[in-house]
């Protein structure tokens, strides 16, 4: 979320406050929040609680935390599954939106002014915009991935394979480039303000991504859990009777990938108030005649903040719910983390012996010069012993 301040919900003209949604239903002033300390305007104190001291935890831990998940769902064996491509893409665009969200918090904390400088405030909007889209369709996917497994067995080697997995990828980003390139045209060079030549342009793209990463994917998340959950129940029932009559059944929970579903309930929970708020505040402003602005209280702004931190620890606590409900996953993260600690020791393994080898060598360099030296030492005792014989021939010889 390139968003962290005041939230307006209609569009106003270039000169006030430049408003853009992203995937988890803010729309933001965007160019005073990047340019302006969070001092400037007085806040709740959960909101400037929530915009100083949690935001960084939560970016840093999630940058680190989804950067780990990602690099043990491109290891072997995990890598040759189509959900680990999905969700190891997933963790690579929550951390470029993780990544906008904690260069605006630098940005505002150290009064930086990104917002001023040429170019920056358009990359940081339009991979806001990105990233949240294809993280939030990422998640459909991954839903409906599991809806095949459990309720279309027998297409699953059609559908889920690694290769769809990397081209579903790959459109979801030309779609996103498509669609959100236009900080790039319908804003001025100079700042964060839009062009108002594009005023209507940039409203019709806020309500399209209003439905693009809010309204459809919700709608299709909430109609692939239910047809699981429905053909859970249906399964249960089935093997009740089938036990009542002695058969022996298999547990119909056997063929659920936990883990996908842990992933799309925790995303649909913790992103649920955000979206909720969007949909007050979007219908209370078609319902206002007023054509004034609506300004948010300080109260209002602390609720915003509120669920706004939920969709912040949904994408950054990804982790969790990969080791509590993946077993696989978490074999393979312990698996590299004895790796890394054996090849750890073996490193030291290798300084010591190389050090007791390097020793070996000088001591056997010293017994080698001390074995010259002798054989040197003899040379010339020999010498002279040859010399002293034949020092009474010299003297016959010259008398």
């Amino acid at each position: 979320m390139s968003n962290i301040n005041n939230m307006d919900w209609t569009i106003i003209n270039e000169t006030e406050m430049m408003e853009h949604s992203i995937s988890d239903g803010t729309q933001s002033r965007f160019h005073e929040n990047i340019t302006q300390p969070l001092t400037f305007v007085p806040y709740h104190p959960l909101t400037s609680f929530i915009e100083q001291y949690t935001i960084p935890v939560i970016s840093i831990f999630g940058l680190i935390t989804n950067t780990l998940s990602s690099i043990v769902f491109l290891r072997k064996p995990l890598r040759d599954s189509s959900c680990s491509i999905f969700l190891a893409a997933r963790g690579f665009t929550d951390n470029g939106f993780l990544s906008t969200l904690l260069i605006v918090w630098i940005s505002q904390t150290f009064n930086l002014q990104l917002g001023s400088l040429s170019g920056s405030c358009k990359v940081i909007i339009f991979l806001s915009y990105i990233c949240g889209f294809i993280s939030v369709w990422l998640v459909v996917f991954i839903t409906f991935e599991n809806y095949i497994r459990i309720c279309k067995p027998f297409v699953v080697k059609r559908f889920c394979t690694t290769a769809l997995a990397k081209a579903v990828v790959v459109v979801l980003c030309l779609i996103s480039v498509c669609i959100y390139n236009f900080p790039f045209w319908a804003m001025s060079k100079d700042n964060c303000l839009y062009l108002p030549r594009h005023r209507y342009s940039v409203q019709a793209l806020i309500y399209t991504d209003t439905v693009i990463t809010l309204a459809l994917p919700i709608c299709c998340i909430i109609y692939l859990m239910t047809a699981i959950v429905c053909n859970l129940i249906k399964s249960f029932r089935v093997r009740n009777l089938r036990r009542g009559n002695g058969a022996k059944t298999e547990n119909p929970l056997a063929k659920v990938t936990k883990m996908l579903f842990a992933v799309t309930v925790t995303f649909f929970c913790l992103n649920l108030p955000s979206h909720i708020y969007r949909y007050v505040q979007m219908i209370s402003s078609f319902v206002d005649d007023s054509k004034q602005p609506h300004r948010h209280s300080i109260q209002e702004e602390a609720i915003h903040q509120t669920t706004l931190l939920l969709s912040y620890i949904s994408i950054s606590t990804n982790i969790i719910v990969y080791i509590i409900f993946g077993s696989k996953f978490r074999a393979e993260l312990l698996h590299m983390c004895h790796l890394c600690q054996n090849t750890s020791a073996q490193e030291n393994i290798h300084q010591v012996r190389a050090q007791l080898v390097v020793g070996t060598k000088r001591r056997s360099f010293s017994r080698i010069e001390n074995t010259q030296a002798n054989t040197s030492l003899t040379v010339l005792l020999t010498d002279n012993e040859w010399a002293s014989e034949l020092v009474p021939l010299q003297r016959a010889y010259t008398k």
